[in-house]
């Protein structure tokens, strides 16, 4: 989980990414990747040749101050103390989505993938998020986008109840493959994918639980089974879809 880690390391307070996007380049560099970040600074990245690309999202940012940040890992979970060794939250909304984009681009083939900026920016007034301005084009030939960013385990978010939109039909993804991985569609909030439907994307999205709890609290952690679960959800779903 060497990787992990080191994505939790640094600070990515929304509004100023560019640390992460360098690590998150470093680590991809010598893979076959069509890399491009547009004008608002979302990395968009395509993997392959296919006629239609699964894709996969996340977001870069997180709601952390900048401090200090010492990692502890004790009986599968792993969490952050402080200087003061104060509870200092992760970073894992959405670093484990991150995490999550980077060993797919390490293991598909062909696929397409999104890290968006700005997410939990734009819960200030005043600010956009990186989905609200990501060219649409980029999904033209995109078959659907699985964001992973939901807190918890199991998640499958099709409904978003706040904004009322559908982001999937909840048999999107096959009843064998949820089960396999104890995954059942819910209705819950919002993040880029929903932004994305709102302007009119019309293929499949979805928002699904990679292993963080205690969003955006200095209790913030990771059960790493779970994100290991996660992992290999959206990896079938991708092999199967």
């Amino acid at each position: 989980m060497e990787l992990l880690k080191q994505l939790y390391r640094i600070n990515s307070y929304s509004g100023h990414e560019e640390e992460i996007k360098r690590f998150v380049l470093r680590e991809l560099d010598g893979l076959p990747l069509e890399i491009e970040e547009d004008a608002f600074g979302n990395i968009l990245i395509t993997k392959g040749v296919a006629e239609k690309y699964p894709c996969a999202a996340a977001h870069l940012d997180e709601v952390h101050q900048p401090s200090v940040r010492n990692l502890q890992e004790e009986y599968g979970f792993i969490y952050a103390v402080d200087e003061n060794n104060e509870l200092a939250g992760l970073g894992a909304d959405d670093k484990n989505g991150v995490w999550i984009v980077i060993r797919l681009l390490q293991q598909m083939d062909a696929m397409k993938a999104v890290l968006f900026v700005r997410e939990e920016k734009a819960t200030f007034e005043g600010y956009r998020h990186g989905s609200d301005d990501i060219d649409l084009v980029f999904f033209d030939d995109a078959k659907y986008v699985l964001q992973c960013d939901r807190k918890g385990a199991g998640d499958l978010v099709t409904y978003c109840t706040k904004k009322e939109v559908r982001l999937c039909e909840d048999d999107f993804i096959p009843e064998w493959i949820r089960q396999k991985y104890n995954y059942a569609p819910v209705e819950g909030g919002i993040t880029d994918v929903v932004h994305l439907k709102q302007r009119g994307l019309p293929i499949p999205c979805c928002n699904i639980s990679c292993g963080y709890y205690n969003a955006h609290k200095p209790e913030e952690h990771t059960k790493v089974r779970d994100l290991q679960n996660s992992f290999e959800f959206v990896k079938t779903i991708i092999q199967t879809l």
